[in-house]
């Protein structure tokens, strides 16, 4: 989401979320973590701020139930280098 924008924009960049724990566990940032995509792989572009909100939908078909999370990451001005030293 562009920064000072209200809304996200329609078209997103897909990640793909794959559970591959017996128990089902998957990592998700929180609202206020800083995220980094990659998106060159797929022919994107980058995506990075800090995510805004989430929100999870759940499906249910025949005898299983897929859940769908849509994350909202927004643009900052936030210093990148300032945030973790490699």
């Amino acid at each position: 989401m562009p920064k000072g924008r209200q809304r996200p924009l329609d078209d997103g960049t897909l990640v793909d979320i794959r559970v591959t724990d017996e128990k089902g566990l998957v990592i998700l940032p929180n609202i206020g973590d800083f995220v980094q995509i990659d998106g060159s792989v797929h022919g994107q572009k980058a995506v990075y701020g800090k995510v805004r909100s989430r929100a999870f939908f759940y499906v249910h078909v025949t005898d299983e139930t897929f859940c769908h999370v849509n994350i909202v990451v927004e643009e900052t001005d936030d210093d990148w280098g300032a945030l973790i030293k490699q």
